[in-house]
């Protein structure tokens, strides 16, 4: 089976089957899927999306970024769920907030007054931060907590989750899924890091934007760690998770309203 999906207009959809369990089983191909926003769809990616029966759609971003890129209905049956972890860091909430047109700008003002003030001094620090919110954060924990209950109602898949990259909140929310399914660390951090390939050419677009904005090279350096996609990050949440609450499973249970009997069902669903 594929892992990369090519829907046309999409730079990062995929599908999350394939990965084996720490008890001897795997993940069902074409049920669970993670991606970037739909907007980014043209007319045949909606077609194409048609044909992967998918009935739930788990959109995490804010409703600035809803209003701004719009997922187009590409069938009227999927369900789609709202739930926004609102766990960014100032700088990453001042490109989310801004108008369409000037996001880019703002963003890179944002990074360079915070360099003029001294406090660029870890590039990576803002992420790290942002993944250990999703953790910690009450509305973060509601956002996941409602995904998992909703992956266990028998109904729901084929379930896509996305963000706008298909990288923090989406990547935090598959790791947690696959978690809770039995997948071992080392496969929920390849999972994580598809990513990074998916995303090296629009990423590269992006650092043109910026470029056009400024030519100080430690803010470009820090605006790329924002959309970079580093194995670090993800093992920040499940070392946190596991310093914190022994596993992923314990965190499910402890945190986010997640039962036994819960994890059983979709480890039925999910799981061959």
């Amino acid at each position: 089976m594929q892992r990369n999906i090519p829907i046309s207009g999409m730079n990062n959809f995929r599908d999350m089957g394939g990965y084996p369990t720490s008890d001897g089983k795997t993940v069902k191909w074409g049920k669970l899927y993670r991606s970037d926003h739909i907007f980014n769809a043209d007319e045949k990616g909606l077609e194409q999306l048609k044909t992967l029966n998918i009935h739930t759609i788990i959109d995490y971003r804010s409703d600035d970024e809803i209003e701004k890129y719009p997922n187009p209905v590409f069938d009227a049956n999927v369900k789609t769920y709202h739930l926004d972890p609102d766990a960014h860091a100032a700088e990453l909430a001042a490109q989310f907030s801004s108008s369409k047109d000037n996001e880019d700008e703002n963003l890179v003002k944002k990074v360079t007054e915070q360099k003029e003030k001294g406090l660029l001094t870890q590039r990576d620090g803002i992420v790290l931060e942002q993944y250990r919110n999703f953790i910690h954060f009450e509305k973060s924990k509601k956002a996941f907590s409602k995904m998992l209950h909703i992956a266990a109602d028998p109904n729901a898949a084929a379930i896509v989750q996305h963000c706008r990259g298909g990288k923090d909140r989406t990547g935090f929310g598959a790791m947690l899924l696959l978690g809770l399914l039995g997948v071992e660390r080392k496969h929920l951090i390849e999972d994580y890091m598809v990513t990074r390939e998916n995303r090296l050419e629009r990423n590269e677009y992006k650092m043109n934007i910026y470029r056009t904005f400024t030519s100080d090279e430690t803010v470009l350096a820090y605006l790329l760690s924002f959309i970079d996609t580093k194995p670090d990050f993800i093992e920040a949440s499940i070392d946190e998770i596991e310093k914190s609450y022994g596993s992923i499973e314990k965190y499910a249970i402890k945190e986010l309203n997640v039962t036994e009997n819960m994890i059983n069902l979709m480890k039925q669903q999910y799981l061959e």
